[in-house]
């Protein structure tokens, strides 16, 4: 049982990865973006309309292209992501609105405007979408002959290996660039960056339309894999972009850390599926993921440890006349 759910695990983080490495690229700038979910919901959209694009504009009885499949609901998805970054940063950097609102105004919009679309996209051909669904669920078909090893580490998508990668590559870019630190720079003091010549405006705009365009590959790895390429209007994306965001301060801003902490809220999410349990008692196992963040939140934030703190300037308006 314990394989079975580790493997589950193993595919379902790869959502989370994408939802909490896309958002540390957008902090890092200083953007407190609270439209995340919002965010993860347009990238389901943006999926399913390029799935749907693709596959149904292939000639029945022709078979659909393993990597077309995959890319132009990822481009889609992207594009979406980006989007959604722009309008945030028109907002929040050009017309200087407050970050909080316009974040929440922002996942209010995304939910809303996906569950109306999706409601009318997914009765659309849907036999061509499940048979694209199921060339999506393993990078590695004979992964059963590694035994428990190949069903725990090797069954996963090209997605789940895709988030690992990005989210590593992440963190060496924060770390080992001069882009990325100057990003960080932006982050920790934007008027101090602009004085040594950054542009803070172009950082930040970029980083928040290329983060939310991996925040947005959250949503479409939760239509595409974990869903099989069918996605119902009344799934529950959003709440993985609020987990997002909690794994974020979990990790303290360090992409590379959300790779397990992912796996262990994964575990936990898919828990109930593994436990016979009455339906009461589900529903209450089913909040354990978002009871432990909490729990972990307190104890980060009674340590203390300047290792654990946010940047400087994360969440403020930056007033270049104020400089």
């Amino acid at each position: 049982m314990f394989v079975s759910l580790f493997a589950r695990a193993f595919r379902m983080m790869a959502v989370y990865i994408f939802g909490a490495s896309g958002d540390t690229v957008i902090e890092k700038g200083g953007h407190l973006n609270m439209g995340v979910p919002g965010i993860m919901f347009i990238g389901a959209l943006g999926g399913i309309i390029g799935e749907v694009t693709y596959a149904n504009n292939v000639p029945a009885g022709t078979p659909l292209n393993g990597f077309l499949i995959i890319f132009v609901p990822l481009i889609f998805a992207l594009i979406f992501g980006a989007l959604a970054g722009l309008l945030y940063c028109f907002l929040t950097v050009t017309l200087k609105c407050n970050q909080n609102v316009v974040g929440l105004s922002l996942t209010t919009f995304g939910v809303g405007l996906a569950r109306f679309s999706i409601a009318g996209l997914t009765g659309i051909k849907g036999s061509r979408v499940s048979e694209a669904g199921l060339m999506l669920q393993n990078l590695f078909p004979g992964y059963k002959a590694a035994g428990a090893f190949g069903e725990m580490f090797l069954s996963g998508s090209f997605f789940t290996y895709f988030a690992i990668i990005l989210a590593i590559a992440i963190s060496i870019f924060m770390a080992k660039t001069k882009t990325g630190l100057n990003l960080r720079a932006v982050g920790e003091n934007p008027a101090s960056a602009d004085a040594a010549g950054i542009n803070v405006t172009k950082y930040r705009y970029l980083s928040t339309m290329i983060g939310s365009g991996i925040v947005a590959l959250g949503g479409l790895t939760y239509v595409l894999d974990v869903e099989m390429g069918v996605y119902a209007a009344t799934d529950i994306v959003d709440s993985f972009g609020w987990l997002a965001l909690s794994i974020v301060i979990l990790c303290a801003w360090r992409s590379w850390i959300t790779i397990p902490v992912s796996l262990v809220i994964g575990m936990l999410s898919i828990l109930p599926v593994y436990l016979s349990l009455s339906t009461e008692v589900a529903k209450l196992v089913s909040a354990v993921p978002y009871v432990a963040t909490v729990i972990v939140l307190i104890i980060s934030s009674a340590i203390g440890s300047k290792k654990m703190q946010p940047p400087a300037g994360l969440g403020k308006t930056y007033f270049r006349e104020d400089r």
